[in-house]
């Protein structure tokens, strides 16, 4: 059994929006601190909690395997497409060695906006890359399958579900 997570330093993000809750925890993936966004209209902070603990802290093999090939793939891109200057390493870093030149600050957790009775969350972490600064990145998660990894898009859950993602 994981050990219990819990946020630190939970409040309101915004006094005008109540709902929008913000906390800090580990992510494990990146070994570093991150802040953890939600609404308490789409989940509670121990749903939040659960979903940190049981599943974005403990992403299968699978999963992480398939960030770092979805990364590789647009750093390759991005990289042969301009003549930048790109840090040391980066040209050779593949599999695991990818996630040295990324780097996590906020993760958004999400319910499924068209269906509410799916009890499946997703979330999108962002932060950025030694190959597309200026942009910023996101990894777009749903329950604990990566569903893309690209530049900054901010689409929020409408990048995870999409209309036709109702539960008969």
């Amino acid at each position: 059994m994981a050990e219990d997570f819990y946020l630190k330093r939970v409040g309101v993000e915004d006094p005008t929006d109540k709902d929008r809750m913000s906390g800090f925890g580990v992510l494990d993936l990146f070994q570093c601190e991150v802040e953890y966004h939600f609404s308490t209209q789409d989940m509670s902070l121990e749903e939040a909690e659960l979903y940190i603990q049981n599943v974005l802290n403990y992403l299968p093999d699978k999963t992480i395997n398939e960030i770092c090939k979805l990364s590789y793939e647009w750093k390759t891109e991005k990289m042969s497409s301009d003549t930048a200057e790109y840090p040391a390493g980066l040209a050779e870093a593949e599999g695991k060695d990818i996630l040295a030149f990324m780097s996590i600050g906020d993760v958004k957790l999400y319910r499924n906006p068209y269906d509410s009775n799916d009890k499946s969350l997703g979330a999108i972490l962002s932060g950025g890359t030694e190959w597309d600064a200026e942009n910023g990145m996101e990894i777009v998660i749903h329950g604990d399958k990566v569903l893309e990894v690209h530049e900054y898009l901010g689409y929020g859950e409408f990048t995870i579900w999409t209309e036709t993602d109702v539960s008969e």
